[in-house]
């Protein structure tokens, strides 16, 4: 491995720790930012064939150095940013779960919280982070800052959450993660596929070593492991395709096999512990239900209704609701399965979900009621987010009447 192909691994993999080692003696998270990169600017020029045993130490006394520097020279007193409270205890925690859930400050949206994270904890560009969330660069660029204000007129600590607070900041921190993931899973519907997923695997690797006995960040690496291994054959030359259309020869076994081992050690513990196992825990048990069949038939699709009911009770979303009447058509039948998606055609968060007519469109399409299914696919079709997803639908509506 050459000195560039390490650094850039070293980027890619150890770019949070390096700035959430920073922030305690910059005490401002811009400040922190601009030391790791030049952390690793100087690394790209001293290093050559003869990097440090310790690369991410090095990179970490060089970017607090920097840091000291600059107070030194008082600029910091200059900047606009107030600094962060920086006081606290140092054996309270490590400094990469203290910038995750920094970043997941409940001040800001989820979407300022993705952004911010993104960019502290994962280095991901402001170019790639508007891609992402699907605005302009500008617009991202001014959402990364007013995070940044917003955190510093928070005061708020750079510390772990006392007790009673952590469990909803761990919580607001998995949902980011999982935004990261989902949004990966978009971009590659739209043939527009990065390096999201592996950032996505980074930050839920991240957090289970820091808090191992916390079953949900496992789950969630689960999740995101398991969906993965599945990538190569989610989208063909004709768009996207289905569950029960994928080549599950194409899927990645070593992925598959290390997912479903994180989804059992996840549902083992979360069973053991006193609430019961949790929403990514549940989620990771579904999708490795799915994964280890070796066809959509032979699912165990009695143990997927079973974990889809813990979920509901845990976690009832429209759209956990609605995929659970999919799966209850492969036990109970289509009929069953239309009365329930029928039900939740009042939600309004399903109001303009397309995969809610669409699923009524093929339940009805079983039942032989074309004209019925036609309609709910149009109705879809009225709703399609994107050019792809508006050829998907259309795709499967043309199907009724071949």
């Amino acid at each position: 491995m050459t000195d560039h192909e390490l650094i850039a691994r070293l980027h890619r993999e150890q770019w949070g720790r390096v700035v959430a080692a920073s922030v305690r003696t910059a005490g401002d998270l811009d400040l922190a930012e601009d030391c790791a990169q030049r952390a690793y600017e100087r690394a790209l020029e001293t290093w050559g064939d003869d990097p440090p045993d310790n690369p991410v130490g090095w990179l970490v006394r060089v970017a607090n150095r920097l840091a000291l520097d600059t107070h030194r020279h008082a600029a910091v007193e200059r900047r606009a940013l107030p600094r962060l409270v920086t006081d606290a205890p140092t054996d309270d925690g490590p400094d990469l779960l203290r910038l995750v859930l920094l970043c997941c400050h409940p001040a800001l949206d989820r979407t300022s919280q993705a952004a911010l994270t993104l960019r502290l904890v994962c280095g991901v560009s402001t170019d790639s982070i508007a891609r992402a969330l699907l605005v302009r660069r500008p617009t991202a660029a001014a959402r990364i800052t007013r995070a940044k204000h917003k955190i510093a007129r928070a005061g708020a600590p750079y510390r772990l959450p006392e007790p009673d607070e952590l469990p909803e900041r761990m919580a607001g921190a998995l949902e980011v993660i999982h935004l990261v993931a989902t949004t990966a899973h978009e971009r590659e519907r739209l043939g527009e596929g990065d390096d999201l997923t592996e950032r996505a695997w980074i930050l839920a690797r991240s957090l289970v070593d820091e808090v191992p006995d916390d079953p949900e960040p496992r789950g969630l690496l689960a999740l995101i492991v398991l969906n993965a291994a599945r990538a190569g054959s989610r989208v063909g030359p004709d768009g996207e395709r289905l569950l029960g259309e994928q080549d599950r020869t194409k899927w990645d076994v070593d992925g598959v096999r290390a997912g479903l081992r994180l989804a059992t050690e996840a549902l083992t513990a979360g069973v053991a512990s006193e609430g019961g196992p949790g929403r990514f825990a549940l989620q990771a048990g579904i999708t490795g239900l799915h994964a280890q069949a070796p066809s959509l038939a032979e699912t165990d699709w009695s143990a997927v209704i079973s974990l889809y009911d813990r979920l509901c009770e845990r976690w009832p979303t429209p759209v956990v609701l609605l995929n659970r009447a999919i799966a209850r058509s492969y036990v109970e039948g289509p009929a069953a399965a239309l009365e329930e998606l029928d039900a939740l055609q009042s939600a309004p968060a399903l109001r303009d979900y397309p995969y809610l007519q669409a699923a009524r469109g093929a339940l009805l399409a079983d039942l032989n009621h074309p004209a019925e299914a036609a309609a709910a696919y149009e109705r879809a079709l009225a709703v399609a987010v994107d050019d792809e997803q508006a050829r998907f639908l259309r795709a499967r509506m043309d199907a009724i009447h071949t």
